[in-house]
């Protein structure tokens, strides 16, 4: 019997390294990797609580990195359990954020909004997003905006339209699963 405990086990183990192998090539491949978004949206100064369209890309694209994330390739949960928020030691342009909405398996039928508040409670945005597929086929899993904004240093938390359905596990420390933009 302890046998078999054994070569369950190892077994177990075995799934889990393919999964995690197939989940990390897929987010790599479906918006997971920190390549360099492709649309360029206008600047925008929005700092009402009306959603903003996500502004038209232009010609040029601006090189941009990754300034934040707390995304990883685990199960994940719905409903973050504890604020999204991340610092700016100096100022920059926030080119996109990206949350992402696995929702058990389910995904959105559309995107919703994603916006910004400061630590003094200054909101900025919301932005209206651009839904994208995630893993498993699951349709609007990855939600994008554009703010393409300014922003002093500080502590911003991330709000989401629909946080019942953005994704958060113990890896990301409870927060809602993002990617934050800025412009180099």
């Amino acid at each position: 019997m302890n046998k078999l405990k054994y070569l369950l086990f190892i077994l177990f183990l075995i799934i889990l390294a393919i999964l995690g192998y197939v989940g990390k090539n897929y987010y790599d491949k479906h918006g997971g990797s920190s390549a360099t978004p492709t649309v360029t949206p206008q600047p925008t100064t929005i700092t009402s609580a009306t959603a903003v369209p996500t502004p038209k890309p232009t010609a040029q694209e601006p090189e941009t990195e990754e300034i934040y994330q707390n995304g990883n390739i685990y199960a994940v949960y719905n409903k973050p359990t504890a604020e999204t928020s991340f610092t700016l030691n100096q100022p920059r342009v926030i080119y996109s954020i990206q949350n992402y909405h696995w929702n058990s398996a389910q995904g959105n039928e559309s995107s919703g909004t994603i916006g910004l508040k400061d630590q003094d409670g200054k909101t900025y945005g919301p932005w209206e997003t651009t839904g994208a597929i995630g893993q498993g086929g699951v349709p609007n899993a990855y939600w994008t905006c554009y703010p393409n904004l300014e922003l002093p240093a500080g502590i911003y938390t991330i709000t989401d339209s629909d946080p019942d359905t953005w994704s958060q596990n113990s890896g990301s420390g409870g927060q809602g699963m993002t990617r934050v933009f800025a412009v180099k």
